[in-house]
């Protein structure tokens, strides 16, 4: 028979499924689903200062002290700013030597929290690494300490079965714009003083939040909303339509096309940047090479930078809101506004925005005075010193500053704005007529391919997971660059349950509405069917990028790329519904059904004919109730320590220790966890034959699966040889071969293939745990069979005269306690359908066998649901 492969080959991306070759010579590939998390929120953010050392050494007698020592663990959290952590001057400073390290968690803890993924199901991690993490020192200057850290977490991952992408992870540009990615001397090599980005308006910060949000209670004046003194709910995002996000990404991308003036040591701006960023990852990419054990069998892969974002380019008119700022949340200037507020000038008029169940709304108008008249551009001096500190050199042309040396506005400079007049010159010059601007075809596709030759320098095999911005297709890239070895990255979210923390009894085609697909009228759901049905539409539109001929699809033989989500999730701290689900109330901490619900309404959506891979955002053991995962107020964790109660009556009870010491298997599974019954479920992980369909329905924990079970000799996930007719075998690197006579020596219609399918203990763990399952009383056993074909599996009675048999699963070899003192936990359940071949189940895991056939392709079904007795 074709059994599972214990060797963890290569991966091959040539078909729809991720394959990996078959530990049968001449076998067939089994196609897999990898399914599993993104760690963590923290890896964005560096560890505490030194001066604060103080609290590191905090014994931890009480659940107080522990509490606050965890709190200080999770670093320089998004709210705290210049005199809690040194924000700024730390960053001044160009950090120090393991800056990062203890990112995503220490490595004393990385045993335990990797079991922990393991036992949930999972087998993948994408992994979070930002460009500061690796060139905070300035440029050139690699922090070793952290990428030693990082080769350990990787080897401690190989040790645990998992396999890992690394993602080149930024949001919103920079820390320093609130978000995270590129290290502080990137915004100062682009002209920008980071310590005036946030009073300017130029992005709206959270190290910096205070009443009225900008340059305290006399930044902003006019209409405010009552909330204000609180950091709105994604409002960070926002940051991508303000002056500094759009001037960085636009420098970092295309400098030598809008911004030619601005050359640092002889090059045009963009390539220092670019020549930097990848560098920095293929650094990071030798340093793993040259470990070795961890390139394909564990590290299969890098995706591309992370929600990446245009800028300027392409904006059709700055006179206007430009498409794209349709989300408007808190102050929104227009990109005049932007440019004027950068510049140190006050601004009226500036729409303040809301975003509500009923859609985008305007509260009205602000104005926004920048403190003491200072824009956000370096002065002359600054300009000056940073030249002398970092080491470099800008262009004579980047001299932008009047007499007294100051204004220093780029954009003003290249023509496009006149600061006196207050007027745009040249409103169409990011997308000019007589030139078609395409920012992913122009300038995304040529960074993407710069850096993925890198990385494939030292990853020879690495696997390029496509991850372009948001919503947005993923281009045609030549063979040279795709090698037989990518795959589509693409990230989901429920837009209205992520902005407004609740669910809703409609919903919207979200995906259909950016790619002109359909329109505002024909996008909207109402009712739970609807909204199930139009998320799967969206994950299936977004799957179907991998095999478009125009796109990243073309020149595909006999199938598709795969495609893994690389971000989907929804959030834990979701307020209390009224009004058929047009208002919210306070926070509903008591239960997380609703939560729950919602993330089982996304993760069906990938369930399906869909059959997705995914990475769950995010596993984050840091995240606590008040501040959630530690990032701009986001509570999308898996896990947190405050899920574990104080028990005040009995203080000698500390529970919250147990999720770094587990005394048995449910501690491992469950303490911490946040609506876990909705990620946890079952799916079909690897298989030989193609995966139909599969459901699962959380209420009842039924699971449904059928599979499409092909001959050998015409299997589909085997190419066809048109010139010879002949099958071949695309093997774990790509490359087709004949496959060899160990098929040819055995009857065809013995040659057996086998589905291996999660049942976790959260849905099917066997309640009596003391029951023996293999005494007299009971027909139960680790295996069932379906009966011949002439006899329906129906006829196949259990003890207690039921029409489907009970199936009681053996614990692995390595399984624990479920709960101390007791049997080692096993599987229990009801199987309702089995169209044939045999069902075994051992720890988490059921195997289900069948023949293969000599030709022709049918339809098999298993269907099973927890033993209710």
């Amino acid at each position: 028979m074709v059994a599972p492969n214990p060797s963890r080959s290569q991966l091959d991306t040539s078909h729809s499924y991720f394959l990996q070759p078959s530990s049968t010579t001449g076998g067939p590939p089994i196609g897999l689903l990898l399914r599993g998390v993104n760690i963590s929120s923290t890896s964005k953010y560096p560890t505490l200062p030194q001066s604060l050392d103080e609290y590191q050494d905090l014994a931890g007698r009480t659940r107080d002290e522990r509490d606050k020592k965890r709190r200080i663990l999770a670093g320089q959290e998004s709210y705290l700013g210049e005199e809690e952590v040194g924000f700024y001057s730390e960053a001044e400073q160009g950090g120090r030597d393991g800056w990062f390290v203890g990112r995503p968690f220490p490595l004393e803890e990385a045993d335990v929290h990797l079991k922990r993924l393991k036992a949930w199901g999972f087998t993948t991690i994408r992994y979070l690494v930002t460009w500061e993490a690796i060139e905070h020192a300035g440029p050139g200057k690699y922090d070793e300490e952290f990428i030693d850290y990082t080769i350990k977490i990787l080897h401690k991952c190989r040790e645990h079965g998992m396999r890992v992408f690394i993602s080149p992870h930024q949001d919103v540009f920079s820390r320093f714009t609130c978000g995270s990615g590129a290290p502080y001397w990137v915004l100062v090599a682009l002209g920008l003083n980071p310590r005036r980005i946030h009073g300017t308006g130029s992005a709206i910060v959270h190290q910096c939040w205070s009443k009225g949000g900008f340059g305290g209670e006399e930044g902003i004046q006019g209409v405010l909303d009552d909330k204000l003194d609180d950091w709105p709910d994604m409002i960070w995002n926002t940051n991508l339509h303000r002056l500094a996000v759009r001037h960085c990404f636009t420098m970092f991308w295309s400098s030598e096309r809008f911004a030619p003036k601005c050359k640092i040591d002889g090059i045009p701006a963009s390539q220092y940047l670019q020549d930097h960023f990848i560098s920095a990852y293929g650094h990071l990419a030798e340093r793993i090479s040259d470990a070795g054990d961890i390139l394909d069998d564990c590290l299969i892969g890098w995706d591309s930078m992370n929600e990446p974002s245009e800028g300027f380019i392409g904006m059709p008119n700055l006179n206007e809101f430009p498409p794209a700022q349709s989300f408007k949340k808190g102050p929104s200037p227009t990109p005049l506004q932007g440019f004027q507020l950068g510049l140190g000038q006050k601004v009226n008029n500036i729409e303040f925005g809301d975003f509500t169940s009923t859609g985008q709304k305007s509260k009205g108008t602000v104005t926004i005075t920048p403190p003491e008249g200072k824009g956000v551009w370096l002065t002359r001096e600054e300009a000056k010193e940073a030249e002398m500190k970092w080491g470099w050199k800008w262009s004579e042309d980047w001299d932008f500053w009047d007499e007294n040396g100051q204004g220093g506005c780029v954009w003003a400079a290249h023509g496009v704005w006149d600061p006196l007049k207050g007027t745009i010159k040249r409103p169409q010059y990011f997308s000019p007529p007589d030139s078609e601007v395409d920012f992913i075809r122009d300038f995304w596709r040529v960074h993407y391919t710069r850096f993925l030759e890198r990385i494939r320098s030292s990853h020879p095999n690495a696997i390029s997971f496509i991850n372009p911005p948001v919503f947005e297709e993923p281009p045609d890239l030549s063979e040279d660059v795709k090698r037989g070895r990518i795959a589509s990255s693409p990230h989901f979210y429920d837009g209205l349950t992520l902005l407004n923390k609740r669910r809703h009894v409609f919903n919207a085609d979200a995906v259909g509405l950016q790619r002109g697909l359909t329109n505002i009228l024909s996008a909207l759901r109402f009712g739970s069917k609807s909204i199930r049905s139009t998320l799967r539409g969206q994950l299936g539109e977004l799957k179907s990028d991998a095999n478009k001929e125009e796109g990243m699809g073309n020149d595909v033989e006999g199938g598709e790329y795969p495609t893994i989500i690389g971000e989907i999730g929804t959030p834990w701290d979701m307020k209390e519904t009224r009004l058929l689900g047009l208002a919210k109330g306070k926070t509903d901490r008591k239960d997380y059904k609703e939560p729950a619900k919602a993330m089982d309404e996304v993760l069906n959506a990938c369930d399906g004919h869909n059959a997705l891979s995914y990475t769950l955002w995010v596993y984050e053991p840091l995240s606590s109730h008040n501040l959630g995962d530690g990032w701009n107020g986001e509570d999308l964790s898996l896990i947190s320590y405050d899920e574990i109660p104080t028990t005040s009556n009995s203080p000698e009870i500390d529970d919250d220790l147990l999720i770094l010491k587990p005394p048995d298997l449910k501690s491992l599974i469950t303490l911490g966890s946040r609506g876990i019954q909705s990620w946890c479920r079952p799916y079909p992980l690897e298989s030989v034959s193609r995966i139909d369909k599969f459901s699962f329905e959380m209420k009842s924990s039924e699971f449904h699966l059928t599979i499409l079970i092909q001959g050998v000799q015409n299997h589909k996930l085997w190419k066809k040889d048109s010139d010879s007719n002949e099958n071949t075998l695309v093997n774990g690197n790509g490359v087709e071969s004949e496959p060899t006579s160990s098929i040819d020596q055995n009857e065809n219609d013995d040659v057996q293939g086998y589905t291996k399918v999660y049942l976790p203990y959260i849905h099917y763990l066997k309640s009596n745990l003391d029951l023996d399952s293999h005494s007299s009383t009971t027909t139960s056993s680790s295996t069932i069979s379906s009966t011949s074909k002439s006899t329906p599996i129906s006829t196949l009675v259990s003890s207690k005269g039921d029409q489907n048999p009970r199936l009681i699963g053996e614990p692995s070899e390595d399984e624990e306690e479920w709960i101390k003192g007791t049997e080692p936990a096993r599987i229990d359940i009801e199987l309702i359908e089995l169209s044939e071949g045999s069902l075994e189940i051992k720890g988490q895991w059921g195997y289900w066998k069948y023949k293969l056939g000599e030709k022709g392709e049918r339809i098999a079904s298993l269907k099973i649901r927890p033993w209710k007795g």
